[in-house]
């Protein structure tokens, strides 16, 4: 038992210090493309291409950073003006010692907009519980939000219909045993465990941002970052819950009509329940559209280049949208 003791403590020392080393290097290896702004004290990166009468902004679902947007950016940029950017303690932005939820998360993307002096309007792109955080950003500052699209976001109304599949409270979805990961990334265990190719969610992302997105995932803190994130989940969906309609805004829903990792039975009962969910979103628009991908899961939206080019060419659509209203308007008056 000591010898055993020992090396535990061995390895757990060659470990820390084999992921210090590997930390420094990918900081030196592996620069923002974006910008660096200052908000409050804390350190943003932004990444902003293209060109265009509006601005896309791309909101990444949790655990995601800018990174996640490499297939569609690029498409949307050839026409329009897209800035991603990373949230409070992913990538290359500081962490925050705010509650992760979508009141803070909608307000400091706000004082990043105009820190950085990028104007409106702005056509909000969420996926995931990104699309939470722009459904906040919309209600906060409608006067410079032209259009929403919701990618396989996470709606509110889970909150009441979880039970529906037996699926646990949302304040239960985050297990007690995912706060060991950042430990784990510590001593170097993720690393390896994503050179394995075990766990990356980054998989099928273009070949350098994928590099990338790996070493993202090995670190302590952006691991600790995600956990913390998960943890306002609740918080987060019962902010948007009592919002507001937004009247006529146009509004585009999109959605994956695959569950991975399930038997047939339970992933076409959890498909049934999940377009019953994102159906809801529907009711904050007089003014929306609803597209479902059955080829897509809730990743490969973002990872899939097919998939995730599929998603760009919506987008594009809602923009050439949202000009043709803005000219009817000007005609009109």
């Amino acid at each position: 038992m000591k010898a055993a003791l020992a090396l535990s403590i061995v390895l757990a020392l060659v470990g820390a210090i084999y992921q210090y080393f590997a930390t420094k290097a990918d900081f030196e290896k592996y620069h923002p493309p974006g910008r660096i702004v200052t908000v409050e004290g804390l350190q943003f990166h932004i990444y902003c291409t293209g060109e265009g009468r509006l601005t896309i902004l791309l909101e990444g679902g949790a655990g995601a950073s800018s990174l996640a947007w490499a297939w569609i950016q690029p498409e949307l940029a050839k026409s329009s003006r897209v800035c991603s950017y990373d949230r409070a303690g992913y990538a290359w932005s500081s962490p925050t010692d705010l509650p992760m939820d979508a009141i803070n998360t909608s307000q400091q993307l706000y004082k990043l907009l105009k820190n950085a002096n990028i104007p409106g309007p702005y056509l909000l792109v969420g996926h995931s519980i990104g699309g939470a955080y722009a459904r906040m950003f919309a209600a906060n500052y409608p006067q410079e939000v032209a259009g929403l699209i919701l990618v396989d976001a996470t709606s509110p109304s889970v909150l009441e219909t979880y039970a529906e599949i037996d699926l646990p409270k949302v304040e239960d979805w985050t297990p007690p045993t995912a706060r060991v990961f950042p430990y784990l990334a510590s001593v170097g265990v993720m690393r390896a465990v994503v050179g394995l190719g075990l766990f990356n969610i980054a998989t099928g992302l273009p070949p350098e941002e994928e590099a990338i997105a790996k070493a993202w995932i090995s670190r302590p803190d952006y691991l600790d970052t995600v956990v913390r994130e998960y943890s306002y989940l609740p918080d987060t969906l019962k902010q948007i819950y009592p919002l507001k309609s937004l009247n006529d805004l146009p509004l585009k829903v999109i959605v994956a009509g695959q569950f991975v990792g399930l038997d047939a039975e339970t992933a076409s009962k959890f498909a049934e329940w999940h377009l019953r969910q994102q159906r809801t979103w529907l009711e904050l628009s007089r003014n929306s559209s609803f597209q479902v991908m059955t080829e897509a899961n809730h990743i490969s939206l973002m990872t899939n280049k097919l998939h995730a080019h599929k998603v760009a060419d919506s987008i594009i659509e809602m923009v050439e949208v949202i000009g043709n209203r803005k000219d009817d308007r000007l005609s009109d008056q």
